[in-house]
């Protein structure tokens, strides 16, 4: 069994960047997921962070489904974050029963917060592709180790499913950076070339292999050197190393063309608008009016 204090900075990794929660239960990102967990725990063995992951596998998934619905509804999340905390915790026992426990709530508020729960606004699947039925489902007639893993590879589902609904992209006029210029992302189209890094964080041109189109509300996001984004709460943006949610930047510095800038303010205009967002080969990074950002999908 792994150690309560390890499960608890574990936890506070994925409340403080979701992005570590999606590489936790992602096979495609085992490599980035234990070097996430040293950041926290750092003797933490591979074996030790599998056991782990399916140990925790039940309390993800309730965080998850929480995540997803304070996420979507402005009126809950302002229950959760500013009621007294023995109040909004009736709230999320309506929604996850005793399956997120009292102090555990207090970590996510207290670590994740507002940003925590922003990074999940767009995704809005139901119940059942969340895999609650699936996971009441699992009874007895197994060893608790089979258990965990069943449960875990639900959870692995779940978390997969969610960060595919996830809409990153931005509005039509944003200028992506390419070799003839900037040019308005709705513009663009598989086969163009435009300006990305390479795997030693060197500029490059990559190919357009794919665009994506859909509805979404937009955000503004504002940076120190006078840029900004209208985009969705989920995009993410580089930082040299790897990928954040725009709402936990804590400050991070953020690769551009000439240098790094760092977010000053987002702004929720509450509009819905079309949005836009492409894939490019390589580490699908591309410059969004001269600002690092992911492509959708990863």
């Amino acid at each position: 069994m792994v150690r309560q204090e390890t499960v608890k900075e574990l936890r506070k990794a994925m409340y403080e960047d979701v992005n570590v929660l999606f590489e936790f239960y992602s096979d495609k990102y085992k490599e980035d997921s234990l070097e996430d967990a040293r950041e926290y725990v750092t003797d933490i063995t591979p074996e030790e962070l599998e056991e782990y992951l399916e140990q925790d596998a039940s309390f993800v998934q309730a965080l998850i489904t929480l995540a997803t619905k304070a996420g979507n509804d402005e009126t809950l999340l302002n229950r959760i974050l500013d009621s007294n905390t023995e109040e909004a915790y009736k709230s999320v026992q309506d929604i996850t029963g005793d399956s997120i426990p009292f102090d555990d709530f207090k970590n996510i508020v207290e670590h994740g917060g507002r940003p925590f729960f922003k990074s999940f606004e767009g995704a809005s699947p139901d119940d059942d592709e969340l895999g609650v039925g699936a996971l009441d489902s699992v009874t007895g007639g197994v060893s608790e180790r089979e258990l965990h893993k069943i449960k875990h590879e639900i959870a692995k589902t779940t978390v997969e499913k969610i960060a595919h609904s996830l809409i990153h992209c931005f509005t039509a006029e944003s200028e992506i950076d390419t070799p003839e210029g900037g040019r308005a992302i709705r513009d663009i189209q598989p086969g163009d070339i435009v300006y990305s890094l390479d795997g030693e964080g060197k500029k490059c041109s990559s190919r357009v292999t794919e665009t994506t189109k859909g509805s979404a509300k937009v955000i503004e996001v504002h940076f120190s050197n006078g840029t900004v984004w209208n985009t969705t709460s989920s995009q993410f943006f580089y930082d040299g190393r790897r990928v954040h949610d725009v709402w936990q930047h804590r400050d991070r510095d953020i690769v551009t063309t000439d240098g790094t800038t760092k977010i000053t303010a987002i702004v929720e205009t509450g509009n819905e608008e079309t949005v836009y967002d492409i894939i490019i080969d390589g580490n699908n990074i591309m410059f969004i009016n001269g600002v690092a950002a992911e492509g959708y999908g990863n």
